[in-house]
C-alpha cells in the first residue's frame, strides 16, 4: 500500500492519472522517488522546487536524452507498463507525475 505522504506530493500534484482506490500500484517513479526521499524531503522537494513543467507540456518540449534515461530507471520497472503507458505508447498521453518530477530534476542539474 502506498504511503499518503508520498501520493500527496507525486500523484496527486502532479499525475493525472491518479485515482484514489488505486494504491496498490506503483508507477516507476513513485518507487524511485520512495526509496531515495523521505516523504518529508519529497514534499520540500517539490514545495521548493515544483516541476517547472507540467505533465501536459511536457511531451512537446522533451528532452530526448533525458527521457532515454528515465526509460531506463523508471519506466522499465513500473507497473502500470504491461497495461500499456498512454505516455511510452507513442507520447499519447502525459507521463505520470513520478516522471514528471524525475525529468525536471535530470534537467535542473544540466
Amino acid at each position: 500500500m502506498k504511503d499518503s505522504r508520498y501520493v500527496e506530493s507525486v500523484c496527486g500534484k502532479f499525475c493525472r492519472y491518479y485515482k484514489e482506490g488505486k494504491e496498490e500500484l506503483y508507477c516507476g517513479g513513485y518507487k524511485i522517488l520512495e526509496q531515495n526521499l523521505t516523504a518529508s524531503e519529497l514534499s520540500e522537494l517539490v514545495k521548493t522546487s515544483p516541476p517547472k513543467l507540467k505533465s501536459d507540456n511536457l511531451i512537446h518540449q522533451l528532452n530526448l536524452e533525458t527521457d532515454k534515461k528515465l526509460r531506463v530507471f523508471v519506466c522499465d520497472k513500473c507497473d502500470f507498463k504491461l497495461d500499456g503507458c498512454d505516455f511510452r505508447d507513442g507520447y499519447s498521453g502525459a507521463p505520470c507525475g513520478g516522471y514528471t518530477i524525475l525529468y525536471s530534476l535530470f534537467e535542473s542539474e544540466k
